[in-house]
């Protein structure tokens, strides 16, 4: 007997080591629903020392409504032998806090609840409802931004053209210098704009991929189309040159994003290249890929800038780049973004004094 007794006293002090090292609070009621044991973890999410909470009703410890939820779930409880539901505790500064409770009765219908403070959890709630909410209104603001710049920029970049083009009258060169410099200036507009809606989809998973064979030759040569007459117009020599193996084979793409591609990095190298320096499409056949390649003569640079060119909204400064000029990353991080989609990764390579190479490869068909 001595040594049963003996080893009940242990296992009992092996409980209570076991229920105060415990991460959740232990509340345990009578048949009264008052308090007959807690341990320190109740104590210290509710600011009350076990001394006050013993035999103290358990409504002390709850406001009015938390109590008839109690009263409800108490009639549940007893065809069942545990339940869970969550209410709120209020503590000795009158603060409720939101617990998880597991509801457990002994064999003498005493009640055992395990409680799981869940205020951190409700914080984080409240923080990602406020990001949602937030996220909403910069997703309403892009739009509204979009639609309302890019008509009335499109309708001045028309008239301007018109104005321009319209051979019924001869305009006065300083006028048509500052009327050619508003035209570029809508142009970078427009496209500052498309390429913040781009970003806004690409990081919102809502820019979709339309995928088909395209031919290389084709492509290519859409290319040049487009931005041969701007490489005209700033006197810059464009160089298309594609492997004669390339010229019936054909890769799987989306034609509208990689041609952005093309343009974007074009358009980059175009901006700070100078007149009759040279800019160079190229398309090279590997074993089963296509290496493409945007060259420039003049632009460089600095090899510790490299690793954040494609980062988006940076800027990087070159001492060869023409005064006031910066790279602004929007465009190059549309790129990456591009490519990556495509299975690949874009990449870039500089020599001080000689050239840059941003260039990518592309699996064949």
């Amino acid at each position: 007997m001595k040594i049963s007794s003996n080893i009940e006293l242990e296992n009992l002090e092996i409980y209570k080591k076991i229920v105060e090292h415990m991460t959740e609070s232990i509340w345990i009621w009578d048949n009264n629903n008052n308090t007959i044991y807690t341990n320190s973890v109740f104590c210290k999410i509710s600011w009350y020392n076990q001394e006050y909470v013993i035999w103290k009703n358990y409504n002390v410890f709850m406001d009015e409504s938390s109590v008839k939820n109690l009263e409800k779930i108490h009639k549940i409880w007893k065809n069942k032998k545990t339940i869970k539901y969550e209410t709120k505790l209020k503590t000795k500064k009158w603060k409720l806090i939101p617990v998880l409770c597991s509801w457990t009765s002994t064999q003498n219908w005493w009640t055992v609840l395990t409680i799981s403070d869940l205020s951190e959890v409700e914080s984080l709630k409240q923080a990602e409802l406020y990001l949602k909410n937030l996220n909403k209104t910069k997703d309403e603001f892009i739009s509204i931004v979009w639609h309302e710049l890019r008509t009335p920029l499109t309708s001045i970049r028309w008239y301007i053209s018109m104005i321009l083009d319209w051979d019924m009258w001869e305009i006065n060169p300083e006028i048509k210098k500052s009327l050619n410099h508003t035209y570029d200036s809508s142009v970078r507009l427009i496209t500052l704009v498309n390429d913040v809606l781009s970003i806004w989809k690409i990081e919102a998973w809502k820019m979709e991929y339309y995928m088909n064979d395209v031919k290389i030759l084709d492509l290519l040569e859409s290319v040049h189309r487009d931005i041969d007459l701007e490489m005209k117009h700033k006197k810059i020599n464009f160089l298309l040159i594609i492997d004669k193996k390339l010229h019936n084979s054909y890769i799987n793409t989306d034609i509208d994003k990689l041609k952005q591609v093309f343009l974007n990095l074009l358009t980059n190298a175009l901006k700070f290249t100078q007149e009759n320096w040279n800019i160079t499409l190229k398309a090279s056949k590997l074993s089963e890929n296509v290496k493409f390649e945007v060259i420039d003569n003049w632009i460089w640079i600095p090899e510790e800038k490299l690793d954040i060119l494609f980062t988006k909204f940076s800027q990087v400064e070159s001492s060869m780049q023409r005064q006031n000029d910066t790279w602004l990353g929007l465009w190059l991080a549309i790129c990456k973004n591009f490519v990556n989609q495509f299975g690949s990764d874009i990449h870039v390579e500089s020599k001080i004094w000689k050239w840059s190479n941003f260039y990518f490869e592309l699996k064949l068909k």
